[in-house]
């Protein structure tokens, strides 16, 4: 605990244990990714990515791990890695391995791309398994392929995207010139997956009762073209779990439109029924380690 001004603030570890605490009577996974997730509702979501490699990154010193923030792929890892441990040491390892490549905490082996890394990643890791075939058939399945431009990626990033506290803009220019030299190291891969698309979904709405309580929800743009933006194209554009209450199917997400929230998922489909890049969903269990 640390003291300024009278006021008390609990450490990231002493909120972990505090989160941990309250639901440690509770021992089937869905229900604790339901119950830790639900109790995020409202808060705000952060632009531009609400974590880094904490104190020591070398280009993002963003903490490690936070419960007052989320974008939509760090409340999914937040809330999987704390309803698969027990105690705080378990979370901040499930944590890690669950956001790098080994576990090894580095910007350069965070997964950025949900499509290229964080996917196949956690399946290999055991974390997670892609079940599109458990809610329709093959035959039904879509194909999205994007190659993944990773250098380009890194040479687009920006001096603002260099996150460290009180540097001076020299550093951080530094920082981010000897970033994108590391570009010459990595070279562009192919990414695809399956997806069932979003049109027979809502054709078909009563397929959506097949989908389990707890289930990880990736919305696919395939070879969605963000050259200017960053670089390269990808396949995913935002992740979400899927959770039944009473008998409805709810999203429950962090949203760009500015906090945690939930909606029946038949409604969140609607919306993009004709969108002309976002296409259809992905979808994951995730698994007891």
């Amino acid at each position: 605990m640390s003291l300024s001004l009278g006021i008390v603030f609990a450490s990231p570890r002493e909120d972990a244990e505090r989160i941990l605490s309250r639901f440690e009577k509770e021992g089937v996974l869905q229900k604790r990714l339901d119950q830790i997730s639900k109790s995020f509702l409202g808060l705000p979501y952060g632009k531009g990515g609400p974590l880094g490699e904490g104190s020591q990154g070398r280009y993002d010193q963003d903490p490690l791990y936070r419960f007052d923030v989320f974008d939509c792929t760090t409340y999914v890892e937040t809330v999987m890695a704390l309803a698969l441990s027990r105690g705080v040491d378990e979370f901040e390892i499930h944590q890690d391995k669950i956001r790098y490549e080994d576990g090894e905490v580095d910007y350069l082996k965070r997964n950025h791309f949900t499509d290229l890394q964080w996917i196949p990643e956690n399946v290999q890791n055991g974390y997670m398994d892609e079940i599109n075939t458990e809610i329709v058939s093959l035959r039904e399945l879509k194909i999205a392929e994007a190659d993944i431009n990773f250098p380009a990626w890194i040479r687009s990033h920006k001096i603002e995207q260099i996150i460290i506290p009180e540097a001076s803009v020299e550093l951080k220019q530094d920082r981010l010139d000897e970033l994108k030299n590391l570009s010459s190291n990595y070279k562009s891969e192919v990414a695809s997956l399956t997806y069932i698309p979003i049109v027979d979904l809502i054709i078909r709405p009563w397929t959506l009762d097949k989908i389990p309580s707890g289930t990880v929800v990736n919305f696919v743009r395939p070879n969605w073209d963000l050259t200017e933006a960053a670089g390269t194209h990808q396949n995913i554009s935002h992740q979400g779990f899927l959770f039944n209450v009473g008998n409805v199917l709810y999203l429950r997400h962090a949203s760009t439109s500015g906090k945690v929230e939930q909606l029946p998922f038949i409604d969140y489909l609607k919306k993009f029924e004709n969108h002309p890049t976002l296409k259809g969903i992905h979808l994951m269990r995730v698994n007891s380690i």
